[in-house]
C-alpha cells in the first residue's frame, strides 16, 4: 500500500512540462513482444524508405517503379538548362535539366549544339514523380503519371509519342507549373515563371565518350542524401501507393513478391479516384511545412544515419568472424540510451526476454513520443497520419530485432557470466540470420555498394539503371567505373547506346525503347 501511495502521489505531482501520458501509443502487452514478426502486407517500412529516397538518384534507379507523389517548389533564382540541335526557343511545354551535363547529351551530332540556360524569375510550384520517372518504358516507370493524366495505368503509351499529351493532361487538369522527373523538369510554359539567361552555341564534338560520361559526373552528385537540393518537397501532402488506407487494391498485387517488382498496374478505380481526389486537396499556394511543425525529412534521415553504417557493421562482424562477443559489444552501443538498468537488475533468470520489454519499448517510441500526442495529431494532414505510421512502424521492427539479441546476449552472460560470450557458432548464425533478414526488409539502397570499394580516384561506384544501360536496367550490382579519362569499367556495347538511344526528328527527342 505504501508503494502504490508514493507512487500515486509521483503521478499527481508531475508538472505540465513533463511527459504526458497521452504521448505513449495505447498498446496492449503484445505490440511488446520481441518475438512478434511484422506483418507480411506492412507496408510502413516501404513509405519509409521511398520518402527518405526522394530525389536521390540511386535509390531510384534501383527501385524505378515510382509509388510516391510529392508537390514542392523550385525556388526563385534556380538554373534550368535545355539542350537542342538550332537556336530556335520554345515557347510552350518542354523539358529542361537541373543539370547542363544532361542537357548537352541531347545536342545530338554531327548537327549543331545549342545549349539554353533559363533561370526561374519566381518560386514554382512541381509536381515530382519518384522512381526512374522519365523513362518511356512500358513496365512501371509511368504507371503513377498515366492515372494522374488518364486515370488508368496504360502501358501501350510508355512513349514518346504520348510524352506530350500525358504532359499536356497533366498540366492543363493539375494546376502546377511544372512536373518533376529523374533529371528532368517539364515545364508547363517556357515562358511563365523563367527566362532566358544564355543561349549559346556549343563546340561540337563525339557524343562518346566526353558528354556522355559528364552525364555520370552529374548523377553521382545526387546518387544518395541529401540528392538534388534544388527542389524542395512539401512531405506533409506526400501521396504513396503504399499507403494501404488510400489504396487498398495493391495490397493482394504486392503479395509474394520481391519489392522491385512492385507496380501501379493493378490499382482499381475507386483507389485511382481516391488518389485523384488527394492531388485535389494539395494547396494551391507555396507550402513546405505543416501547422504541426515537424521536419520529417530531418526526422526520417535522423534514424538512418543512427543504423545505417552500424547495421552494416554488424552484419559484418557476424558474417566474417562469427564473433558473437563484438557483436554484443556492438549492439550495446546501438541501444545504449534505451538500456533500462531496471531491466537487468536483479539480472534476469531462465530463457524468457520478456524482461526487455521495457527496454523495446522504449526503444520504439523513442522517436515519436512527441508526434504520438493527440494535440500535435489533430493538426496532422492525412499524408502526415502515413508519415508517423511509417516511423513507428520502421523503428519498432528495428529495435525488436536489437533488443531481442541483446536479451539474448544477457541471458547468456547471466547463465554463464564467465563465459564472456566466448564463441558461440549456433548463436551467431542465429543473429547473422536476423540482422540479415532486419536488412533486407528495410531494403535501403545505401547498402547496395560496389564490395570491394572502389579506391581509384578516377573512379565511382555505378548501378547500372536507364537511360544509361539499357541491358542492364534492373541489375542490382554496382560496378566501378572510371568517369575520366582513360575510361574503362562499361561494357563495349555502351559506346554506340546514344546513336540507337536518341533519335533526331524536327528538334524533337524520339526515344527508340
Amino acid at each position: 500500500m505504501q508503494l502504490n501511495f508514493w507512487l500515486l502521489l509521483l503521478l499527481l505531482t508531475i508538472n505540465s512540462n513533463a511527459v504526458q501520458f497521452n504521448q505513449v501509443p495505447l498498446v496492449g502487452p503484445d505490440d511488446w513482444n520481441l518475438n512478434a514478426l511484422p506483418s507480411p502486407n506492412a507496408t510502413g517500412h516501404l513509405v519509409f524508405d521511398t520518402i527518405s529516397s526522394l530525389l536521390q538518384h540511386w535509390p531510384n534507379t534501383r527501385y524505378h517503379y515510382g509509388h510516391t507523389i510529392v508537390p514542392g517548389t523550385i525556388p526563385t533564382g534556380t538554373l534550368l538548362y535545355h539542350g537542342r540541335n538550332d537556336p530556335e526557343v520554345p515557347t510552350g511545354r518542354e523539358w529542361a535539366a537541373t543539370d547542363s551535363e544532361f542537357a548537352r547529351v541531347f545536342c545530338v551530332e554531327p548537327v549543331e549544339c545549342w545549349l539554353l540556360t533559363l533561370v526561374t524569375t519566381r518560386p514554382l510550384r512541381v509536381l515530382y514523380f519518384d522512381g526512374s520517372s522519365a523513362n518511356k518504358m512500358p513496365d512501371g516507370p509511368m504507371d503513377t503519371q498515366d492515372l494522374l493524366a488518364w486515370g488508368a495505368v496504360l502501358p501501350e503509351r510508355a512513349t514518346v509519342e504520348w510524352e506530350y499529351e500525358r504532359l499536356n493532361r497533366m498540366c492543363d487538369t493539375l494546376g502546377f507549373d511544372a512536373m518533376q522527373l529523374n533529371f528532368e523538369v517539364m515545364l508547363c510554359n517556357f515562358t511563365d515563371g523563367v527566362q532566358i539567361q544564355t543561349l549559346s552555341k556549343l563546340e561540337e564534338e563525339p557524343r562518346f565518350p566526353h558528354p556522355t560520361y559528364a552525364t555520370f559526373h552529374s548523377s553521382v552528385w545526387h546518387d544518395h542524401s541529401p540528392g538534388e537540393t534544388r527542389i524542395r518537397l512539401d512531405l506533409p501532402h506526400a501521396i504513396s501507393f503504399y499507403d494501404t488506407v488510400l489504396v487498398p487494391s495493391l495490397v493482394s498485387s504486392r503479395y509474394g513478391k520481391a519489392r522491385r517488382d512492385h507496380r501501379v498496374l493493378g490499382i482499381d478505380e475507386r483507389d485511382v479516384l481516391a488518389v485523384l481526389a488527394r492531388v485535389r486537396t494539395i494547396p494551391s499556394h507555396l507550402v513546405l511545412s505543416s501547422n504541426s511543425g515537424i521536419d520529417w525529412r530531418t526526422l526520417f534521415q535522423g534514424i538512418r544515419d543512427r543504423y545505417t553504417i552500424r547495421l552494416d557493421v554488424l552484419q559484418s562482424v557476424l558474417v566474417e568472424d562469427n564473433s558473437v562477443q563484438r557483436a554484443f559489444v556492438l549492439i550495446q552501443t546501438l541501444l545504449g540510451p534505451y538500456r533500462l538498468r531496471s531491466a537487468v537488475v536483479p539480472p534476469p533468470s531462465g530463457s524468457d526476454t520478456a524482461f526487455a520489454a521495457p527496454v523495446f519499448r522504449l526503444c520504439a517510441t523513442a522517436h515519436t513520443l512527441f508526434a504520438d500526442s493527440e494535440s500535435v495529431q489533430a493538426t496532422f494532414t492525412e499524408s502526415e497520419q502515413l508519415l508517423l505510421t511509417a516511423v513507428r512502424e520502421t523503428d519498432k521492427e528495428i529495435c525488436r530485432t536489437l533488443v531481442r539479441m541483446w536479451a539474448e546476449g544477457v541471458l547468456a552472460l547471466t547463465r554463464d557470466p564467465a563465459s564472456a560470450l566466448s564463441p558461440d557458432l549456433r548463436l551467431a548464425r542465429k543473429w547473422r540470420a536476423e540482422v540479415d533478414r532486419l536488412m533486407d526488409w528495410l531494403g535501403w539502397s545505401v547498402w547496395v555498394q560496389c564490395r570491394p570499394a572502389c579506391t581509384a580516384p578516377q573512379e565511382s561506384c555505378y548501378l547500372p539503371g536507364v537511360p544509361f544501360s539499357m541491358e542492364e536496367w534492373n541489375s542490382t550490382t554496382p560496378r566501378c567505373v572510371r568517369l575520366f579519362e582513360p575510361y574503362a569499367g562499361l561494357p563495349e556495347w555502351y559506346a554506340g547506346i546514344f546513336a540507337y538511344f536518341f533519335l533526331w526528328d524536327g528538334g524533337g527527342i524520339l526515344t527508340a525503347f
